[in-house]
């Protein structure tokens, strides 16, 4: 009499188990997806469907703008507390501009949480200043422009940072 050897075959639980994994990994995707969401890029101040739908125009207004006009931050650093910015505006020749509608927003790159929507406070020779505004969590801060004047929109961004 032949012996017959009774060989197992682990290939159909390898597969099953492949198949749970990736389910079980999927799950994982999803629920780290739904605690963790996407901010939203706020450079334009706009929703990004409205960018999205009209970047080509955004980009022709700001290249005309840079053409045009100048643009200047007073600060690099803030202070834990009250604060200020101011913005110089000018045209190439050199000359004030005082008639923009310029709108500021301070933001934390990693949230949109904290952030400020400025209006100019005093407008002279061309300097809008923003402020006072108040500073409570140091790190990192972006300082998003936009600014109209007739047929020009720009749009700039700027990196401050806060000390305590």
């Amino acid at each position: 009499m032949d012996k017959v050897k009774n060989e197992r075959s682990y290939y159909p639980y390898v597969v099953v188990g492949m198949i749970l994994g990736c389910v079980v990994a999927c799950g994982f995707t999803i629920k780290i997806a739904v605690d963790n969401p996407v901010e939203m890029d706020t450079f334009y101040m706009e929703k990004y469907q409205k960018v999205d739908h009209s970047i080509n125009t955004i980009l022709e207004l700001q290249e005309k703008f840079n053409a045009k006009f100048d643009l200047a931050y007073s600060t690099q650093k803030f202070e834990m507390g009250q604060n200020s910015i101011t913005i110089r505006l000018t045209d190439k020749s050199g000359q004030p501009v005082n008639d923009a509608n310029v709108l500021m927003m301070l933001s934390r790159p990693d949230s949109n949480k904290e952030n400020k929507q400025l209006t100019p406070s005093h407008i002279e020779n061309g300097n809008y200043t923003f402020g006072p505004f108040e500073i409570n969590k140091p790190g990192r801060w972006q300082i998003l422009s936009k600014i109209e004047l007739g047929e020009f929109k720009g749009y700039h961004k700027n990196e401050a940072y806060a000390a305590q």
